[in-house]
């Protein structure tokens, strides 16, 4: 069988026109760089952002403008099989932007899109009880406030998701009993990634222990009385400020 897969897979990348620059030479102007940068880099030649990927096509390093970037991610669903997914996605997400130009009588930004498209995802997950995912397109909104330099609404966020995960958020699709609750114990955890993306937030914006704890409380209190969870916000700082504070 992956005899067969590896098949396809090699005449899929066959198929593909190369994309990027293989060589450390800056996908807009040509200017020769010391080394290939990583993910992303201004070009000290023309001062574009010049982006680092791997070719689906030859698997190599490559290095291409932000232009690019769609189409070689349109390349990699090409080589996973997954193709009409990207297709579908992309629709979805011009059908959004197209909603909001409405909306706002301006054109959206990516970071608009991808902030109605999660409360989307906040909703439907909401409604078919699954916390785990909820828990997730928590922490993606995060992610979007701390790029925007957002640090205190972040942080809420990312304090929301710490509480959360103490109480074990589990998907249930929409199905619950005794044996399948909402949230239980076996599913708790605190995550380190969250954990250090928050204390790295409270430390640039100089915060203390209450000050942090106020922000916590806040958010807490709302998720304890509206999701009914098992464990009160007090019990939980006690485990989650020892992340924050060590």
């Amino acid at each position: 069988m992956w005899i067969f897969k590896s098949i396809i897979t090699h005449y899929r990348k066959r198929k593909l026109p190369m994309v990027g620059n293989v060589e450390s030479i800056c996908p807009y102007c040509d200017y020769a760089l010391e080394k290939k940068p990583g993910r992303k880099k201004k070009c000290p030649g023309c001062n574009k952002f010049i982006y680092g990927r791997t070719s689906p096509k030859t698997s190599e390093k490559i290095l291409i403008t932000e232009a690019q970037i769609d189409t070689v991610e349109e390349q990699w669903s090409i080589v996973d099989g997954t193709h009409p997914e990207y297709i579908q996605k992309k629709k979805i997400i011009e059908d959004e932007r197209k909603s909001l130009k409405k909306k706002f009588g301006r054109e959206p930004s990516e970071n608009d899109i991808k902030w109605s498209l999660l409360n989307n995802e906040l909703i439907d997950n909401a409604s078919n009880g699954n916390w785990g995912l909820y828990r997730n397109t928590k922490f993606a909104m995060a992610e979007i406030l701390s790029g925007e330099s957002k640090s205190k609404q972040a942080l809420s966020i990312l304090l929301e998701v710490t509480y959360l995960d103490v109480n074990g958020p589990c998907n249930t699709g929409g199905y619950t009993s005794k044996e399948f609750p909402p949230f239980q114990k076996s599913h708790a955890m605190i995550a380190s990634g969250v954990i250090n993306r928050a204390s790295n937030i409270i430390t640039d914006m100089e915060l203390n222990i209450n000050d942090t704890k106020a922000i916590f409380d806040e958010v807490a209190e709302v998720n304890f009385k509206n999701l009914k969870l098992p464990i009160r916000p007090e019990t939980a700082w006690k485990k989650i400020k020892k992340g924050l504070f060590q």
